[in-house]
């Protein structure tokens, strides 16, 4: 059996992870550091499940957040991999990640959304929107309520929150 203590160099990678993604990347140049310390990230996490050092829930979960950020489908798919397994070992927040690691994966070979979890930044309006298309027929009625999946008025709404875009003035520009 797996070791049961997380592993706190992957806990910090999470958590540089995180704080990268509290602001908002508004040049080319800041984009591309970005995407260079997330594929210095994905290359650090790739060595330790080579070396199996991803053993507890929650490096499930943070391997799993950390690969959801990367730039292929295959990141996407790994990403989504790591989510079904923390779930299943009952991380909490995994179930949400679990549809959203999903819907990127789909969006990445050109397919719809199932979920609508994925959402992008206009620039031009400095506010957050859905990325199209999305497919969700066949969805259970009650799927989204066990992956903890939001609603999208109520997601757009956490987004747009975050850079300050009031419900009021997303009304205003409708």
């Amino acid at each position: 059996m797996p070791p049961e203590t997380d592993n706190l160099k992957l806990q910090e990678l999470f958590e540089a992870d995180q704080k990268d993604r509290q602001r908002i990347y508004d040049s080319v140049e800041a984009v591309k550091d970005l995407q260079h310390r997330d594929a210095m990230r994905r290359r650090l996490v790739s060595e330790m499940i080579d070396a199996a050092q991803v053993n507890t829930p929650n490096d499930l979960y943070h391997a799993s957040v950390i690969f959801q950020h990367g730039r292929e489908p295959r990141d996407f798919l790994t990403a989504h991999r790591l989510a079904v397994l923390a779930a299943i070992k009952e991380h909490k927040k995994a179930r949400w990640l679990c549809a959203a690691t999903l819907d990127r994966f789909l969006m990445s070979v050109g397919l719809p959304q199932f979920y609508g979890t994925q959402f992008e930044h206009n620039p031009e309006e400095n506010r957050y929107q859905l990325r199209l298309p999305i497919d969700d027929r066949g969805i259970l009625s009650f799927e989204k309520m066990i992956l903890n999946v939001p609603g999208v008025a109520e997601r757009l709404n956490q987004l747009n929150g975050r850079i300050g875009v009031r419900k009021e003035d997303r009304k205003q520009s409708s």
